[in-house]
């Protein structure tokens, strides 16, 4: 290209790029193309009709122009940023991904980039790669709203809503009035317990956006948890008349009627629910929960058994839910996966509920339980079983030189490691913790754990095993008049009858210390029937 030519190219080019950034399209792409049949070999011109292309979102054009600018002039990062953005708009994300490795191999702190790629691996379900990347894009450049708000959004998801609510907060310092981060704080200062801003946040997300069905499902929700029901069933019902095809919008108002005591209108959304999204496990979990307090027994059985099929570990303990049915025998304990979740889902909001609402006091009946059975009160070797968030660690430290904690839950083991009170915390399934674990322990404490254990044959003799001679175990549990042994109660919970835990007790080489009705926590404002147990093991020399 001459001298003269090349000159006359950037004159026009600067003139169309001008044209581009005052708002005038039009001029701008009719340069562009004079470029492109003038000097066919400019890559700036290819550029900006991709760039153009873009901003009507025509992503496979876009692409077509970004490629041949990145033919003729390779290695410029901002050519390969605009073409991940065409690919991600064609739906082809892994392609898009790969030019924006492009542009970090380039340029290893290019913000948008970083948060371009958090985007796409969020929505490829690599969630704790996405959460590097967003870091890596605040930390290039602090103004990221996107990338604060992805980065949110990412920990309310993996069940961290307090550095959430934070990241979301300086997103919409950023950009204020945008809706959706107003929508994932709302999410996060609701799983953070803090429902009334949650409502005042989502309340301000569907003023400006009316017709965004899921932050009327979100308030709903929030409502719901409220009690303020009628509010909860106005946003629901708006949000399945705007998204039909929305399952979370079927399963909140479903949900909403079966707090307002309307089980048949619920067990209708629910079942659109699982119309809309028949893959997926909550809906069909809800409609067997709705089936079966309406007494419809085969309609119950059938959902919880597709729910077993879609999830065999069952993590929504759909089994238990087959055995109050009937149709089934009961099961000797809940299932690992669903105690896991279970817990997992309410670590950071267990503290306030249980102590709260429940007004559960467990770890306090169980101390002073243990200041009337213990001999030595100092020095043991303690394990908190199934430790939650280590509400009972604090009556438990002034009896021990070592005090260890385990639970099934890795957010309730991540909570309690928050208080600084245990020497050493393990996550682990109970009966393998203890098994592997012989002849360690003066003394095991489990509070409202073995609830979900039916049969304490296995736990006992694992707790034996665990313990020192003349070592000490000290329980709750739920008491039942009803059975001979134990049963399974509505809410997913085993209730044990006296007789069979003296039985089991002796069975497995204890000796019964202390066997008393407790009441260790409040459902539904009304005290639940309780036992607290104290066992001594029983020294080798007498088995």
């Amino acid at each position: 290209m001459c001298a003269k030519v090349a000159t006359n190219t950037a004159a026009v080019f600067t003139e169309a790029m001008r044209a581009y950034e005052s708002g005038k399209p039009a001029e701008a792409r009719r340069l562009a193309r004079r470029l492109v049949e003038a000097a066919p070999h400019f890559g700036g011109a290819h550029y900006l009709l991709g760039l153009l292309a873009l901003d009507q979102n025509q992503g496979k054009r876009a692409a077509g122009h970004l490629a041949t600018a990145i033919a003729i002039t390779p290695g410029q990062p901002t050519l390969h940023l605009a073409m991940g953005r065409a690919l991600e708009i064609s739906g082809e994300t892994v392609e898009a991904s790969l030019h924006f490795r492009t542009v970090l191999g380039l340029y290893p702190h290019h913000a948008e980039a970083h948060a371009r790629l958090a985007h796409l691996l969020r929505q490829q379900g690599r969630d704790d790669e996405a959460i590097t990347h967003c870091r890596e894009a605040v930390n290039a450049d602090p103004g990221h709203a996107e990338a604060w708000n992805t980065l949110g959004a990412l920990l309310q998801e993996q069940g961290d809503p307090r550095e959430a609510s934070q990241c979301l907060r300086r997103a919409l310092q950023l950009r204020p009035a945008w809706p959706a981060a107003l929508n994932n704080y709302g999410l996060a200062l609701k799983q953070c317990g803090n429902l009334p801003e949650a409502a005042t946040i989502l309340e301000g997300a569907v003023d400006i956006r009316p017709d965004h069905a899921g932050s009327r499902t979100n308030l709903a929700s929030v409502y719901r948890a409220m009690g303020e029901l009628e509010h909860a069933r106005r946003h629901a019902e708006v949000a399945v008349k705007l998204a039909r095809r929305d399952a979370d919008a079927w399963i909140e108002l479903g949900l909403v009627r079966q707090a307002q005591g309307h089980d048949e209108g619920a067990a209708a959304a629910f079942e659109h629910a699982t119309a809309v999204a028949p893959d997926q496990i909550k809906p069909w979990f809800c409609l067997a929960e709705a089936c079966r307090s309406l007494g419809q027994v085969e309609r119950a059985a059938q959902a919880y058994r597709h729910c077993l099929t879609l999830d065999p570990d069952d993590s929504h303990g759909a089994g238990l839910g087959l055995a109050l049915t009937g149709v089934v025998d009961t099961p000797q304990r809940a299932p690992e996966a669903y105690v896991r979740q279970l817990f997992d889902d309410y670590a950071d909001r267990f503290d306030s509920s249980l102590v709260g609402a429940l007004d559960y006091r467990g770890p306090t009946l169980l101390a002073e339980a243990l200041n009337r059975t213990l001999d030595r009160k100092q020095d043991l070797v303690v394990l908190d079983a199934g430790c939650g968030t280590g509400l009972a660690a604090p009556t438990l430290r002034p009896l021990a030189a070592t005090l260890d904690g385990m639970d099934l839950s890795p957010a309730m083991v991540a909570k309690a490691r928050q208080r600084q009170i245990y020497d050493a915390l393990y996550e682990a399934e109970l009966e393998n913790y203890l098994n592997r674990h012989p002849d360690r322990y003066d003394l095991i404490v489990a509070a409202d754990v073995m609830v979900y254990l039916g049969s304490l044959s296995g736990p006992l003799a694992a707790a034996r095993t665990a313990l020192r001679d003349g070592g000490t175990l000290a329980f709750t549990l739920e008491r039942t008049e009803d059975s001979e042994s134990y049963m399974l109660g509505a809410k997913h919970r085993y209730a044990h009858a006296r007789n069979y835990v003296v039985q089991q007790a002796e069975h497995a080489g204890f000796v019964v210390t202390l066997l008393e009705d407790a009441v260790t926590r409040k459902d539904g404002g009304e005290d639940v029937p309780g036992l607290l147990v104290v066992l001594r093991k029983q020294s080798r020399k007498n088995d």
